[in-house]
């Protein structure tokens, strides 16, 4: 009874799972989960220990406190508003004083593209702070933001890595072109191969959560290449298209397997193609992190290949804003 009745003391009310739920690296989230239980080793908190230290911030005459060391203190107080959250977190910490109900309050006001953020930032200041007292470093706002935005874009594209790695190699073939889904674009890849004419035809397509066509790009090249070269080129050429429209929420499709099963592996040899793949795979870890790269069959590809066959007869590069003849059928049979 009395060790219930302990826990029940020691109980804080508030979604914690919210906290396990956040998409950012699992020390953060022990980090975070401390500064709620009020556990980090402020020199406030020392002090209540028996532990003998200076009772000030590192950086100005206030005593240190989680609360003071994470959002008060006038050094770090450019971290939030370059953040974008500094009108979110004021009005909890006016009300607030308890700096476990501030971070669980902080977070339900967070939408789930923010709370990582705020999460690391957090982290990074509390880094910024143990320099401080440790080594007698610090650095400015800016840098301490921009840390904190490397430490998560690393950590989100390592963890994409990881499961686009453990995907088994039997991927689910799809035969049939499918819509997007919601918020988000799909630009079926193509390349087509003509030894008379000694060139590589490229066609590419992007359409919308409906199905509607929104852009088309045809373009060849000469000489011929291989046919591995060839669609590594095409799909180089969709990335570099996509990224420079600034639509970051696309799903690639392409029919050649070589070509989907070499997006993420290291090429250390020295080819043409391992540095294609090597091109886009940066893109795609960088500009278009929300984009990704699927296999399908030919099937499902039937508009952009169509694309990159009329391309072959065409006098250069093309963006099409209407729908092209060669593909207008096939899209009306595709979302109906």
């Amino acid at each position: 009874m009395e060790r219930n009745l302990n826990a029940q003391q020691n109980r804080i009310n508030g979604d914690w799972n919210q906290i396990w739920r956040i998409k950012m690296p699992p020390r953060i989230k022990i980090f975070l989960r401390r500064a709620t239980r009020g556990c980090l080793p402020t020199r406030v908190r020392l002090q209540t220990r028996g532990v003998t230290c200076p009772v000030h911030c590192p950086f100005c005459n206030e005593p240190k406190d989680s609360l003071h060391a994470l959002f008060l203190c006038n050094i770090i107080s450019s971290c939030w508003q370059l953040s974008g959250l500094r009108s979110k977190i004021s009005p909890v910490i006016q009300n607030q004083a308890d700096i476990s109900v501030i971070i669980l309050e902080i977070l339900q006001r967070l939408d789930h593209n923010q709370r990582p953020i705020f999460s690391t930032l957090i982290w990074s200041i509390w880094k910024n702070r143990n320099n401080k007292v440790w080594n007698d470093k610090s650095e400015a706002c800016q840098a301490i933001w921009d840390k904190a935005k490397a430490l998560l874009a690393s950590w989100t594209n390592a963890q994409k890595v990881k499961q686009r790695m453990s995907i088994t190699q039997v991927t689910r073939l799809i035969e049939k072109w499918t819509k997007p889904s919601l918020d988000r674009y799909k630009c079926n890849v193509d390349a087509s191969f003509s030894e008379p004419l000694d060139m590589v035809g490229i066609g590419i397509c992007i359409r919308d959560e409906e199905g509607a066509f929104v852009l088309a790009w045809t373009e060849w090249f000469s000489p011929i290449t291989d046919v591995d070269i060839g669609e590594a080129l095409g799909l180089l050429k969709a990335l570099e298209w996509v990224r420079d429209l600034h639509k970051w929420n696309m799903d690639f499709e392409v029919d050649s397997k070589t070509m989907a099963d070499n997006i993420y592996r290291s090429h250390e040899s020295v080819s043409e193609f391992s540095e294609i793949t090597n091109n886009y795979a940066h893109l795609l870890c960088t500009d278009l992190m929300n984009s990704d790269v699927k296999f399908i069959r030919r099937q499902a590809n039937k508009v952009a290949h169509s694309l990159a066959k009329s391309a072959l007869l065409e006098a250069s590069f093309r963006i099409h804003y209407n729908i092209p003849s060669c593909i207008e059928n096939i899209l009306i049979n595709e979302i109906h």
